[in-house]
């Protein structure tokens, strides 16, 4: 084939907050209805994420955004709208996708969240946005994991939903696990990540409590996911916040891997697959220095009685980066450290800080110049193997709406360090929009 097979490995879904009452059971829509009054009363102009992230989104990236044809045509509406969605995946190249759940925007305007915080976060955390009974946790995951099922079979095999759960009764979350994916949930199971104020050792992942997850997980073919909601910690009104919690919103998604690793997981089951997404990767090449030290040396004497490998050797066969915004050229060039098959593109749409609608130029940035074989891997074969897709059925999409391989032929003039500039240069992006 003379294009490459393109699976997202980061999109993001959710309907406006009002869609999701048809979705909840009848005895949580007025809890629901008088949760959401609440937030737009506490947050009538900003989102959840603007609590831990403040309002200083960055100006010339949104006009850049904005400006776009695509968003100005309502190209966002594909946050809840199946027809507007694969009109845009087409148009940005994208066979197939994974879908993770966003922060709900009070006014409903753009995309939601499931109802409650259902799922998204640690139990010993959830006090940082009031703290939510387990009942209506539980409710409002199975509220989104329904709505979700039916948004992915709309455009069969394409979308690959992520199942949400709190993670508070194991039990409970096997059982939703096998109901989602009966439904047709494929896109794995999204973890809470462990974040830097979490202290209750039952909300980590070392913690034997979890083993029938990782069961269900490894019997149905369903890789774990993390991804940054929030860092676990309230900065307070005070100077640096923002630049605080952005410096520390990537790396709980990180800490995922080495509990996981260190207790034995990915020993005990071979065939499991941790997708840690839109978190960074080159932060990947040093803890696999840095474990494998840890392993051989005199600190690692219990480890090696139970860990048949070296960590860079789980890494190999477990660990996956979910290569979105911002990974970029630096992560390509590492490929050979962090492992090219464990390198998966992501878009991240419909977010103004991921790639799209200019994710046929910023591909050609990121992948131009290097082999083929290379590529096919990171843009999309390596996700057909960690997400069980249907790789003969996403061949013709394929072939109709994927960049040509001659189009990658090229190595970019932009470097690892110039290639972020390209989220507010409106200048370079049209450049390369015209080649």
């Amino acid at each position: 084939m003379d294009r490459y097979l393109v699976i997202s490995s980061d999109c993001h879904t959710g309907p406006p907050a009002e869609v999701f009452t048809d979705y909840l059971d009848p005895q949580y829509r007025e809890a629901y209805e008088q949760a959401m009054v609440g937030q737009r009363k506490a947050e009538p102009e900003g989102t959840l994420e603007s609590k831990f992230q403040g309002s200083d989104r960055n100006p010339d990236m949104q006009q850049t955004f904005l400006s776009a044809e695509p968003v100005k045509e309502g190209g966002q509406q594909g946050a809840w709208d199946p027809v507007v969605r694969a009109r845009e995946l087409d148009r940005d190249g994208v066979a197939a996708e994974i879908l993770f759940p966003v922060p709900q925007t009070p006014r409903g305007v753009t995309h939601g969240v499931p109802p409650f915080m259902a799922g998204l976060m640690a139990r010993s955390e959830r006090s940082a946005l009031g703290n939510i009974p387990y009942e209506l946790q539980i409710a409002g995951a199975r509220a989104y994991n329904r709505w979700l099922a039916e948004l992915c079979a709309h455009n069969p095999g394409r979308h690959g939903g992520a199942i949400i759960c709190p993670m508070d009764d194991i039990n409970v979350v096997v059982e939703e696990v096998r109901k989602s994916h009966k439904a047709g949930l494929r896109g794995g199971v999204l973890l809470p990540a462990i974040g830097w104020a979490t202290t209750e050792v039952e909300s980590m992942y070392h913690h034997p409590r979890f083993e029938p997850l990782w069961d269900v997980c490894e019997e149905l073919g369903l890789a774990l996911l993390t991804h940054p909601l929030v860092s676990g910690i309230d900065y307070g009104d005070l100077p640096g916040k923002g630049l605080l919690f952005a410096s520390e919103v990537f790396s709980p998604p990180h800490r995922t891997f080495w509990f996981l690793l260190w207790s034995g997981v990915f020993e005990r089951h071979p065939k499991l697959k941790l997708v840690i997404t839109e978190a960074g990767g080159g932060w990947v090449p040093y803890m696999l220095w840095r474990f494998d030290e840890l392993y051989g040396g005199r600190k690692g004497q219990a480890a090696r009685q139970s860990l048949t490998r070296l960590p860079s050797e789980y890494w190999a066969d477990h660990g996956f980066i979910g290569a979105s915004p911002p990974v970029g050229r630096l992560e390509v060039e590492q490929r050979d450290v962090i492992g090219t098959r464990n390198l998966m593109w992501g878009s991240d749409y419909p977010h103004f800080e991921g790639t799209w609608p200019y994710s046929f130029e910023r591909m050609k940035v990121m992948f131009g110049g290097i082999p083929e074989e290379d590529i096919r891997l990171m843009l999309g074969e390596s996700a057909v193997s960690v997400y069980g897709f249907d790789r003969e059925k996403l061949l013709p999409i394929a072939e109709r709406i994927g960049p040509k391989v001659s189009d990658f032929a090229e190595t970019p003039k932009y470097g690892a360090k110039e290639f972020a500039s390209l989220w507010t240069d409106r200048e370079a992006l049209a450049e390369l929009a015209k080649r």
